[in-house]
């Protein structure tokens, strides 16, 4: 019978596949094959999970969703840890002040989702990303940010850890450990996106402990993201993460254990 933490990590695990699903949900057979479980102990703990709260299932197609006890227990963390509505001014300065699309990133474990998506005056919107949607950190300028600002040896064993996936990093001519090693000079990340024409700029945001756990970014096609503009963007974006981060200084920690 597994127990003690090992049950935990199980069914954690279970959630965030649960997760990905988003408003689509996934099958049983979904959660079996990626989870790594076998076919009892992932119905099992599945079960546990529904029976809890934590999990729930649409009787007519049996797809699974997050269940509601996970939406009862965030009202009660959000009084203290309501990043997104502490944000909310410099993302509304930075979107009036450059014009363009930005983004707000958060950690959740090896992943960061992106919680806020405000674009600009510019006609021409540059959507990487939906909120809601979670990428390995390193696969998108928000988590390369995250990445420069954490320890070197946090940073080497995340890339380790997450080869596979990270092996999926498109930036052009630059590697992600050339992108890296860029942030850590200037102090947050310049990324193209050759394919979409598109070019983002991205810092990351320490807690009270130095903890990168988030991070802001701006993003716009790459004709527009140069000379003056980019100048604009990069000084903003600066500015209100310092805003934030001098916010964050007088709050508790935003992670535990890292």
């Amino acid at each position: 019978m597994v127990t003690g933490t090992q049950t935990i990590d199980r069914a954690t695990v279970i959630m965030d596949i649960v997760a990905d699903g988003r408003t689509d949900g996934v099958s049983f057979n979904e959660i079996e094959a990626a989870c790594g479980l076998t076919r009892p102990t992932a119905r099992r703990m599945l079960h546990a999970l529904v029976q809890h709260g934590y999990v729930a299932q649409d009787r007519e197609t049996r797809r699974y969703y997050l269940g509601p006890r996970i939406y009862e227990l965030s009202l009660m963390v959000q009084p203290v840890f309501d990043f997104k509505a502490l944000s909310e001014p410099s993302v509304n300065r930075l979107v009036d002040t450059t014009g363009d699309t930005v983004f707000l990133n958060r950690v959740t474990g090896g992943s960061v989702t992106c919680i806020v998506r405000e674009s600009g005056s510019y006609p021409v919107k540059a959507f990487m990303l939906d909120v809601g949607v979670q990428r390995t950190i390193g696969l998108g300028a928000g988590g390369i940010a995250i990445l420069a600002a954490m320890a070197p040896n946090a940073a080497d064993a995340h890339l380790q850890a997450h080869a596979e996936e990270l092996s999926a990093f498109r930036g052009g001519n630059d590697s992600l450990l050339d992108v890296i090693e860029k942030a850590r000079v200037v102090g947050y990340v310049h990324r193209d996106v050759p394919d979409f024409g598109v070019r983002t700029i991205a810092k990351a945001i320490r807690d009270c402990r130095e903890v990168p756990f988030a991070s802001m970014s701006v993003s716009s096609i790459r004709d527009r993201m140069q000379g003056e503009h980019l100048d604009l963007v990069v000084n903003a974006l600066e500015k209100e993460v310092a805003r934030l981060e001098h916010k964050l200084s007088r709050m508790r920690p935003m992670t535990y254990g890292r």
